[in-house]
């Protein structure tokens, strides 16, 4: 007596196994540090994406980032488009603590950073709309213009 073999069965399990290898090939491939950034500042950049963090290492996780961070960036569209530059967080999605202790927390509508230069100088000449309060208290320049440019 021979075993049966069903053509049914051999195709599902050619298709579940194409299925797997497609998943693990894009699972591979996609980078934790895949997101994007809006810029603040006037600089002439509208999207940043990150590729790394200043002083963290390259594979770092949009959760490992906070207000005031330095980043490297490439421009995504404007002026800067294709271009590897370093960026300070400014605002996050995520809720962040007020560094004085009082009890207050903030969380902005999008993640956003200003474009500076290895100096951490801001290439913009003003800053469009609020800045978080931790990187107030780490970038006076960055305070400065905010308040100048609201």
């Amino acid at each position: 007596m021979q075993p049966r073999s069903s053509k049914g069965g051999a195709r599902l399990l050619a298709t579940s196994l194409v299925l797997v290898v497609i998943a693990s090939f894009s699972w591979l491939n996609q980078s934790p540090t895949d997101f994007n950034l809006m810029c603040q500042d006037n600089s002439g950049a509208y999207n940043l994406k990150v590729m790394g963090v200043v002083g963290k290492g390259l594979r770092v996780h949009q959760r490992d980032l906070s207000p005031g961070d330095v980043v490297v960036v490439v421009g995504r569209t404007g002026g800067i488009k294709n271009k590897v530059l370093r960026a300070i967080v400014t605002r996050m999605r995520k809720v962040s603590i007020n560094p004085l202790g009082n009890g207050f927390s903030t969380a902005f509508d999008t993640n956003c950073a200003v474009v500076v230069d290895k100096e951490c100088n801001p290439v913009g000449s003003k800053i469009l709309g609020k800045i978080d309060p931790k990187c107030a208290l780490k970038w006076p320049k960055l305070a400065q213009l905010a308040s100048a440019g609201s």
